[in-house]
């Protein structure tokens, strides 16, 4: 199977990239702005250094061997144009495929979802539920895509609330199990090119794609008019701080090693979404104002208490698709 990977998924192969050994990729520019003579290398080092391997040793369980990624480093690339950051060397679409289907255990992924506690499901249930505030149609009325749908428990979601989803998926052990689970699942970008949808939900994938403005604009010509996008990713702010920590090692973060290879803070996914034509949007509240301070003061008193302030782990924004 052709491609790169998203979480546990694969996406097909987009974007510019330059050969850089037999298992790796160069992606020389910035794919937000387009920019290749503005940048800085934040951090270089092979991934035999033990401040990565140590982390990808423990982190894949040992199903990765130093000799697969032996020519290849982690090296950090910054835009000063626009700020985006990203992973530089990249693994080729062969061994991308090997990250997925064998470092990466196909059990553990399933697990966490299906014997996921009830925060997870709750969680999916107010993501769903915001689809009404932003789309104007009863949900038997509304087509809805999980890009990147994996096991298929977010469709399972949407589809007790009434919607018309559909789960884009490739990997197709997930494919299967998706299906059995009764989802429809379209599981390629040619077929995805046949749908036009009112409302588009993306959890955890552009962190994963080669080309994300490519992939946005490739859904963006799938949402109806006035249809809506949430991506969701991990949160970059701080990043830069803490590559340049002298007694920096690896870890699963925003950057994470092989995994992670784009790292969007608020405002660099914000441009992302401008520049595939889309309007950066506000999410309707559904969560209860005394929840929310409640998570407020819990993050205050904590930075109180030991002086160390975390952003958010996660970055949520909505885009709409204006009439032409």
């Amino acid at each position: 199977m052709a491609g790169l990977q998203f979480g546990t998924e694969a996406l097909p192969m987009y974007g510019r990239t330059e050969p850089v050994s037999t298992n790796f990729v160069h992606r020389p520019k910035c794919d937000l702005c387009g920019s290749d003579d503005n940048t800085t290398i934040l951090l270089s080092k092979p991934f035999s250094d033990p401040a990565v391997w140590d982390f990808l040793e423990q982190y894949y369980e040992g199903r990765i061997r130093k000799v697969d990624l032996e020519g290849g480093s982690f090296k950090i690339a910054k835009c000063l144009a626009c700020g985006f950051i990203w992973q530089s060397c990249i693994l080729n679409d062969t061994v991308m495929d090997r990250l997925y289907s064998e470092w990466i255990s196909a059990d553990w992924s399933l697990d966490k979802k299906r014997y996921g506690d009830s925060s997870l499901f709750s969680g999916y249930a107010r993501q769903v539920e915001i689809i009404a505030g932003l789309i104007s149609k009863k949900p038997y009325e509304a087509d809805v895509l999980d890009f990147g749908a994996g096991w298929g428990y977010w469709c399972l979601m949407a589809n007790a609330f009434g919607y018309k989803v559909k789960g884009f998926e490739i990997s197709a052990e997930r494919n299967a199990y998706a299906r059995n689970l009764g989802i429809a699942v379209i599981d390629s970008f040619d077929a995805l090119k046949n749908h036009k949808f009112d409302f588009i939900n993306s959890e955890q994938v552009f962190e994963h794609v080669s080309s994300p403005l490519q992939v946005l604009q490739s859904l963006a010509d799938t949402l109806k008019e006035g249809g809506v996008i949430r991506i969701a990713v991990p949160n970059g702010q701080g990043i830069e701080k803490e590559l340049s920590k002298p007694d920096w090692k690896a870890t699963k973060n925003a950057i994470h090693p092989l995994e992670h290879i784009n790292c969007f803070t608020r405002h660099t996914l914000a441009d992302l979404g401008q520049a595939a034509g889309l309007e950066l949007i506000s999410a309707p509240l559904i969560i209860r104002r005394e929840e929310s301070l409640k998570a407020y003061a819990k993050v205050f008193l904590k930075a109180v208490i030991t002086g160390i302030y975390r952003p958010a782990r996660g970055v949520t924004l909505f885009f709409r698709k204006q009439g032409l």
